[in-house]
């Protein structure tokens, strides 16, 4: 697994030219590129590109094909617009000259407004009181160690406030909620948090529509993958500092499961938004011929 330094060169990219970047995966035992890193490598890619210390607002993105984990990535930036408040980029993430990802994000300069949220969840326990998911699925799911393939312990600390049983599924509301923090200090600007958050933003939203269905983890009776992906910075934050990741699915019918995010501060400040569509599919009973 990768520390917190490898985690950070990954993200900030190797720039090729203007509005060029190569990225290469972490070593994660999973099949396919980590949504959540491609997002983070993008958003590095379009703030790259963009001058005057404007932050991004917004982020909508689309992942198109599965990723190569052992091949770089190329991130291609267009420049769309650069107005007299906005800044607007669209970035196409591609393996073998083929688009794999694309996102078109919106930064801002920095002004005052109106201000109104609404409130974090009442009777969320406290990060203190909750134990580190990976030390639990150590003791409870040994069996289960491709769950903790996107959380790295030593990078990380990941809690989540009612979690799944995988030996014992039962149906569950589909609502969900992690607190979260990185365990390194990111003295670094607002760019590197928006897009360490955007790495976080992936994990455990689309298994919120999971939660009612008598489903394990199976690969072998379950299809699930990231349709799409949007996020909102709505002020500043820090990911070294408890953030509170509150998740549900409001919907989910025709093969696919909508999810919503929204982020916290332990003084309940709502800082972020998330939304995903993503694929849920049964797989086909085989039947053996006789």
């Amino acid at each position: 697994m990768f520390d917190f330094k490898e985690l950070i060169t990954n993200i900030n990219l190797e720039q090729v030219d203007e509005f060029s970047f190569r990225g290469l995966s972490l070593p994660m035992p999973l099949p396919r590129v980590f949504g959540g890193q491609v997002l983070a490598q993008a958003l590095r890619a379009g703030n790259h590109t963009v001058k005057d210390l404007r932050i991004a607002h917004s982020m909508h993105a689309y992942f198109l094909r599965p990723g190569d984990i052992k091949r770089e990535i190329i991130y291609e930036v267009d420049p769309i617009r650069d107005g007299g408040s906005f800044t607007t980029r669209r970035v196409v993430a591609k393996q073998r000259n083929r688009p794999i990802f694309n996102t078109t994000i919106s930064f801002q300069t920095r002004e005052e407004g109106l201000e109104h949220q609404i409130d974090m969840p009442d009777n969320v326990p406290p990060p203190e009181s909750l134990e580190n998911d990976v030390d639990r699925d150590n003791r409870l799911n040994p069996k289960y160690k491709h769950l903790r393939s996107r959380l790295p312990s030593n990078t990380m600390d990941f809690r989540s406030v009612s979690p799944r049983d995988e030996n014992n599924v039962v149906a569950m509301e589909p609502v969900n909620g992690y607190w979260v923090k990185f365990n390194d200090i990111v003295d670094v600007d607002t760019g590197v948090h928006q897009s360490l958050l955007a790495y976080i933003s992936d994990l455990s939203l689309m298994s919120t529509g999971i939660r009612p269905h008598y489903l394990a983890m199976d690969m072998k009776r379950f299809q699930g993958a990231s349709l799409d992906h949007s996020l909102w910075f709505h002020t500043d934050f820090r990911v070294d500092e408890w953030l509170y990741y509150h998740m549900d699915s409001p919907r989910a019918a025709h093969g696919r499961n909508f999810n919503r995010g929204s982020f916290y501060t332990k003084e309940g400040v709502l800082v972020a938004s998330s939304a995903q569509e993503g694929l849920m599919r049964l797989r086909k009973a085989m039947i053996k011929k006789k």
